[in-house]
């Protein structure tokens, strides 16, 4: 009986839409407007293939079970309060696939939107006009800390203007409102903003008129909360998929300590750098301590032993193996590095392909030894390789870019390891502490680097090799790795990694 009661309602769902409101729900309509699907030719209809991928990249974008099917969590994440803006790029313009991934096709909107930002350190503002639900001053008090978040950690101020041009115009609205972009009411669609550039409207913010906006509240809808994510849209930030990210698309209710998470920081910080750090006082020596001579023993040197002989890193057993890194590749197949050697994992990413270990310089011209970090730029198509104060870039077919290795300059030194996350941020370890990394990175950017527990919490330091694969976590140390739950923040288990990667013994799910 339960389980007919939850068909009912998908099919409720499906067919009138959210009853609620008295408005029909299109889910075609949806996933085109958001970027899932492209637009409907004149009277044709979608083909079930391109819808289920669409559900699928909707699933995937929202962290629910993918499965390519409208079931009721689904439609439940459709219909909860959003931002109106897309949230990928639409299949037609997606680069085309390089290999066999699955996310080849479903490549999410880069989180900076490339080109569009301010070419000015001052940004005014000005209010077209004001919601007759809130006073004036708590809408101008909710607008000026919402800027305040993002004049934290940019080098960007926001000024209000009463009078003459500005460069963003807020105001609320509802409906059509000559913008090419409508509201839709109470529910679904709550604001909506526009990235800078050369347009009447670049970075105007729009509130939907018609839904309960409040302050210092969980009924309704907050709008300093609203209008802090719509005015990352107006500096050129698009969204993001990151659990907690203030760049989410759903609304996620009321929070009175609600703040910009990492990625939010950044996507900002990518566009315009980061806010100069004051230099910290120095501390004042202590006097030197009076040197103690040595009180004179007559014990003798016991005698000096010679080290037994180790075992070289080329000579290990293959399943006793420690990775210095583990990286996807642009072929979709990951690659592991121990040493001098390469190891390229089969098509179902369990046991080592034919031909394989290799030395890393065969597939890799002009590699070092024993590197310290490597990680695939799957957004760009790049392959980097660390090592100490240098790094490595490949193109296609694993070729070395002109002009590398580059230096590698202060705290960057001696990567340890290196994960790409779904958003396309390079997250590189050393010892206890983690920071972003982008080849114009001097030095990391305000905030960074973290203790690796502010990324993941409940993770232990001095990591060896790190990998983002199949939207998980993975963090190797010795002859064991750890899965991370993104989702809850902790370490989900710990594992001997020679069965599940390396297809020795018994081979366990990772």
């Amino acid at each position: 009986m339960k389980q007919f009661g939850k068909y009912l309602f998908i099919l409720i769902f499906y067919y009138f839409g959210d009853l609620s409101y008295g408005k029909p729900f299109d889910t075609d309509l949806y996933l085109e407007k958001f970027g899932y699907l492209d637009e409907k030719q004149p009277g044709k209809q979608h083909d079930e293939q391109s819808r289920k991928n669409a559900i699928e990249t909707f699933q995937e974008f929202a962290g629910l079970p993918v499965t390519g099917q409208l079931n009721e969590a689904t439609l439940k994440k459709m219909l909860a309060p959003r931002c109106g803006l897309p949230d990928v790029i639409k299949p037609s313009d997606r680069i085309p696939p390089t290999g066999n991934k699955k996310h080849d096709l479903r490549q999410p909107l880069q989180f900076n939107a490339p080109g569009y930002k301010w070419d000015k350190k001052q940004v005014t503002y000005k209010f077209a006009g004001f919601t007759r639900q809130l006073p004036a001053s708590s809408q101008r008090r909710a607008i000026r800390n919402a800027f305040s978040k993002w004049e934290a950690v940019i080098p960007l101020t926001f000024r209000e203007v009463s009078s003459g041009n500005a460069d963003i115009l807020i105001n609320w609205v509802y409906r059509s409102h000559g913008d090419g972009s409508p509201f839709d009411g109470l529910g679904g669609t709550l604001a909506h903003a526009f990235f800078p550039g050369e347009s009447d409207i670049s970075g105007d913010t729009h509130f939907d008129d018609q839904e309960v906006w409040t302050e210092r509240s969980k009924e309704g809808t907050n709008l300093e909360i609203v209008a802090a994510h719509e005015l990352g849209h107006a500096i050129g930030l698009g969204h993001s998929n990151v659990d907690g990210a203030l760049m989410l698309p759903f609304y996620g209710g009321y929070d009175p300590n609600y703040k910009l998470n990492y990625d939010d920081i950044r996507g900002a910080q990518s566009l315009y750098g980061g806010k100069q750090a004051p230099r910290p006082t120095p501390r004042p020596r202590p006097p030197p301590r009076p040197t103690l001579r040595p009180r004179p023993t007559s014990r003798p040197r016991p005698p000096t032993r010679r080290p037994a002989p180790t075992q070289k890193p080329d000579d290990e057993d293959k399943c006793s193996i420690k990775f210095d890194d583990i990286a996807n590749g642009p072929d979709g197949r990951l690659y592991a590095f121990r040493y001098r050697k390469v190891y390229k994992f089969n098509s179902n990413d369990v046991g080592i392909e034919r031909k394989f270990p290799r030395n890393v310089r065969k597939v890799f011209p002009k590699a070092p030894n024993n590197i310290g970090a490597a990680v695939y730029d799957r957004f760009n198509r790049k392959f980097y390789i660390f090592k100490g104060s240098r790094y490595w870039r490949y193109s296609y077919n694993f070729q070395l870019d002109p002009g590398y290795p580059k230096r590698l300059r202060g705290w960057y030194r001696s990567i340890q390891a290196a994960l790409q996350e779904d958003n396309g941020e390079i997250r590189v370890l050393k010892g206890s502490e983690m920071s972003v990394w982008r080849e114009d990175f001097t030095n990391p950017p305000r905030g960074y680097p973290v203790n690796i527990n502010r990324g993941w919490p409940g993770l232990r330091s001095d990591l060896e090799a790190a990998i983002r694969y199949r939207r998980q976590s993975y963090f190797f140390k010795g002859g064991n790795y750890f899965r991370y739950n993104d989702r809850y923040k902790k370490v989900d288990y710990r594992k001997a990694k020679a069965g599940p990667w390396l297809g020795c013994g018994r081979v366990e799910p990772k």
